[in-house]
């Protein structure tokens, strides 16, 4: 495969850096940080052979020891005179201040130099955040750096040691260099560094690093290659200042070339995982004065690559060579090779070169806001216990006493705190006002009264302030909350405090219920509002009356002809919840049999607040629509405390499923048409066929789901609103959606359109056509509009289209499709097309598919205008028992 001018750069020194590239001159260390692992508290020093200036670790972390090396080891760099050692905890990270967006060069070195005595090398993990960097696996006792090219995306990085039970882990030195953003730039992922070579250096075996280096990168000497000869100049190698790369002129000014003026150089290196992706850089200059009937041509290669050329390395001038997307061998070695082009009378030279591996860091740290308040937390009472690093990722090093939730590409949220026997001490911090997850303050010594802020926290249903030293009164606040069933609230064997001026808190109180906190956000009108309706409706319900509307004036009644179930029969139906269908974040979802005919049953966790609005919205919703393609209700359960519905069964489940590389069936492009034409006029009758007009809200692969002809139907109306009857918006304070299908402009101004709904349904669309996931599972989070955006400029349909389709399709119906899902998925709103349009759009496309494959069922398309509303409310009276 060639390269091509669009695939690969050839950098010449000409070119224009970004803005943010720091200019260093040779003795400027800024943006240097050079941390020496186990230095004494408060020391530092300038390394005798770099003049890098370290410091001490100890404001860094709070954990670890601090340990010596033996004097034989004085011949390395001081850093590696000291390390930290970390007997104690599974993890033990560092908290370093970064600048967020710009690239950094991170190097973690290690050298064990049997420190403990005990002569036994030990392996653990290095992991970058909640993402695994390496496994430090150290064959001698020589030193060993591990290297990472990043981007931050907040202000500050934690690196962390994880014990693996293969002993105790250690560290010497951490280093970070800021480097220009127009530097090793990558589609997707971190670079970590497989080998740094300097070609034609032979005899400095120690490398090449700072103030040689501006950029502080370590160059070693590649090994000496017989066939090979040296190259060098006293000249001084130019790297221009628009050159991102700043490659140090002592570097440069060497090269190899083959003594045989006819062979190759040829380059073979081993790699640490076959199946991963990597980058290759490699850097030219010309040392030598070429006379006038002399010339040097050559091509570059490497596996999986491609070849470059020809190019001619410009004297006393830097050029880097690389390709702009990763490259793989699928085998434990690649190849590079310099070759001299026909026409060239001088053999290749080569200076250096340098090898990446990509590093995909999928794992999301917590959300920022419950990261802030619980680090305020930890300092405020100096606790200890297991907080390293992320509070809620990896899940196999949660913090103790935190529980999170975690939801597809979305960050990890704290939704609940126990603090219990903890040895907390003083007063409640005012700081602890920003840790609204808080549930259980129990068995510590905190005195002083009970901050009034606490009775603000609107999503605190728990709070356990047991067996402490309180004095005063119980804030109004909160009584008022517990009186109201807000709160369940926790104050026996508070000896010094009353309940609003009465008597001492001494007894007992047995109100100890287990309880999940809701999601940040529900306000206090949502939970006085589900709390009446569902006091009305236990009431009703033991009354044996029917539901009245004024029961819950905010959803609405949910009088209708459809039948009513109890929970014995749904019971029944499902064979005691035998078989899964699904979960949601709501609820699970049961397979079962109504009279022999399957059915679908969705049951709503009991503990889920947000569900039951949820629940009712789509009752609501679906008792008076019926459409085609909507999921259609069978039936309800309204029994008590088990709230669940009753779907027709839809065989061949979500779309999603069907797009999946696990699957052994593809669908053929005119289904995948079809399954989007039917989704479209889902919502099509959503939009234009109800009144008022319907905005579903939560479009997604998902919630298509396929019946056994796979006929498509929306589902999951548990979000929908009707549209206002003014300026076509809705404004609201939940988030509603899921995160890459949700509209943009909902971030910028809280409110949506059915032009919201349009933009979920490009981004589906975009699934239909390349069966690739929503936001790619990397550091970086690619939505998949970018990236069919960026491989559109090249004006490259087919590797848009899901290659395990091979090339059967009408490529005219695939530019349609994808010009109907880019103007969906466009950030300007006014610029998308309605779903009507999109309709129209949608089946001319498929009439072109169905001609190609001589098919004519285009007709039935014709009528899917009957639609149907019944806006009417009926009385809900119960089924015949």
């Amino acid at each position: 495969m060639s390269w091509t001018s669009k695939q690969l750069l050839f950098l010449l020194a000409g070119f224009t850096l970004n803005l943010t590239l720091l200019v260093h001159s040779q003795d400027d260390q800024s943006g240097f940080i050079s941390i020496d692992c186990g230095l004494q508290t408060d020391s530092g020093y300038s390394e005798k052979s770099t003049g890098i200036k370290y410091i001490s670790d100890a404001t860094f972390i709070d954990t670890g020891e601090s340990k010596s090396l033996s004097h034989n080891m004085n011949h390395y760099q001081q850093p590696c005179g000291s390390v930290r050692t970390f007997p104690e905890g599974a993890r033990n990270c560092y908290k370093i201040n970064v600048t967020r967006g710009n690239k950094y060069l991170i190097r973690a070195s290690f050298l064990y130099g049997n420190y403990d005595g005990q002569d036994k090398i030990p392996e653990f993990e290095l992991h970058l955040g909640p993402n695994l960097w390496d496994t430090v696996s150290l064959r001698t006792s020589e030193p060993n750096d591990k290297e990472l090219i990043y981007v931050p995306l907040r202000n500050y990085i934690h690196v962390c040691l994880v014990n693996t039970g293969s002993g105790v882990p250690f560290i010497s030195a951490l280093e970070l260099r800021p480097l220009p953003n127009a530097s090793y730039q990558t589609k997707m992922g971190s670079l970590a560094l497989v080998s740094r070579y300097d070609t034609g250096q032979r005899h400095n075996r120690t490398g090449y690093r700072y103030p040689l280096d501006i950029l502080d990168r370590i160059w070693c000497a590649y090994n000496d290659v017989d066939n090979w000869t040296q190259l060098d100049t006293i000249s001084t190698i130019n790297s221009d200042s628009g050159d991102p790369y700043q490659l140090p002129s002592v570097v440069m000014r060497t090269a190899s070339t083959p003594k045989n003026p006819c062979d190759s150089l040829s380059i073979i290196f081993s790699l640490p995982d076959k199946d991963a992706e990597y980058y290759g850089y490699l850097h030219f200059a010309e040392v030598e004065i070429l006379k006038l009937n002399q010339s040097r041509l050559q091509y570059a290669f490497w596996d999986g690559a491609g070849t470059f050329g020809p190019f001619a390395p410009q004297y006393l001038s830097t050029n880097t060579i690389y390709s702009t997307n990763a490259w793989s061998t699928r085998g434990p070695y690649a190849n590079i090779s310099i070759t001299r082009a026909k026409n060239s009378t001088l053999p290749p030279i080569l200076n250096a070169f340098e090898i990446y591996m990509v590093k995909h860091f999928v794992e999301g740290e917590t959300n920022q806001e419950d990261v802030d308040a619980i680090t305020s937390i930890k300092s405020t009472y100096n606790i200890k216990r297991n907080w390293q690093g992320d509070p809620c990722a990896p899940q196999d090093y949660i913090w103790q006493g935190v529980k999170c939730n975690y939801q597809e590409f979305e960050s990890p949220r704290i939704i609940s705190l126990n603090l219990s026997s903890n040895g907390l001490t003083g007063e409640i911090a005012p700081s602890i006002s920003n840790l609204t997850m808080i549930q259980d303050l129990s068995n510590n010594n905190l005195t002083g009264p009970i901050p009034e802020f606490l009775s603000k926290f609107q999503n605190l249903t728990v709070l356990n302030l047991e067996k402490n030293k309180f004095t005063g009164s119980v804030p109004v606040g909160l009584i008022e909350r517990k009186n109201n069933g807000f709160l369940l609230l926790s104050l026996c064997d508070n000896p010094h405090l009353s309940w609003h001026g009465s008597s001492k808190l001494t007894k007992k109180h047995n109100f100890i219920i287990p309880i999940v906190v809701p999601t940040a956000g529900i306000s206090i009108l949502l939970l006085v509002a589900v709390a009446i309706w569902w006091w009305s409706l236990k009431r009703n319900r033991q009354e044996g009356d029917v539901i009245d509307a004024k029961a819950s004036p905010q959803y609405g009644s949910l009088e209708s002809t459809k039948r009513q179930f109890t929970y014995s029969e749904i019971l029944k139906m499902t064979n005691n919840f035998e078989r899964v269908l699904g979960k949601g974040g709501f609820g699970t979802v049961y397979h079962g049999y109504m009279e022999h005919t399957q059915v679908a049953i969705k049951m709503l966790s009991a503990s889920s607040v947000q569900g039951f609005q949820q629940f009712h919205a789509e009752v609501n919703l679906l008792m008076r629509v019926h459409h085609k393609n909507l999921t259609g209700l069978v039936g309800y359960c309204n029994d008590e405390t088990n709230v669940g519905l009753v779907y027709e069964y839809m065989a061949n489940g979500n779309l999603l499923n069907h797009l999946s590389d696990s699957r052994s069936s593809i669908l053929t492009w005119e289904d995948r048409l079809r399954i989007a034409t039917d989704a479209a006029q889902g919502l099509e009758y959503l939009h234009c066929g109800c009144k008022p007009p319907i905005m579903h809200r939560d479009v997604k692969s998902t919630n298509i789901l396929l019946n056994e002809n796979f006929q498509a139907k929306i589902s999951d109306f548990g979000l929908s609103r009707n549209f206002p009857t003014n300026d076509g918006t809705h404004a609201s304070s939940l988030l509603a959606g899921t995160p890459g299908y949700l509209d943009p402009e909902f971030y910028l101004s809280n409110r949506l359109n059915e032009k919201s709904d349009v933009y979920s349904f490009g981004v589906v669309l975009l699934e239909i056509i390349t069966s690739r996931p929503v936001l790619m599972r990397t550091h970086e989070r690619i939505h998949i509009s970018q990236w069919v955006g960026f491989i559109l400029a090249n004006g490259d349909i087919n590797n848009i289209v899901d290659p395990r389709l091979e090339g059967n399709f009408n490529t005219n119906s695939v530019w349609k499709a994808v010009e109907i899902a880019m103007a969906c998925v466009s950030i300007n709103a006014i610029k998308r097309p309605s779903m009507s349009q999109v309709v129209v759009d949608l089946r001319e496309c498929l009439a072109t598919e169905c001609a190609r494959t001589n098919h004519s069922r285009v007709a039935e398309l014709d009528n899917s205008n009957a639609l149907m509303a019944d806006n009417s409310i009926v009385r809900l009276t119960p089924s015949v028992r």
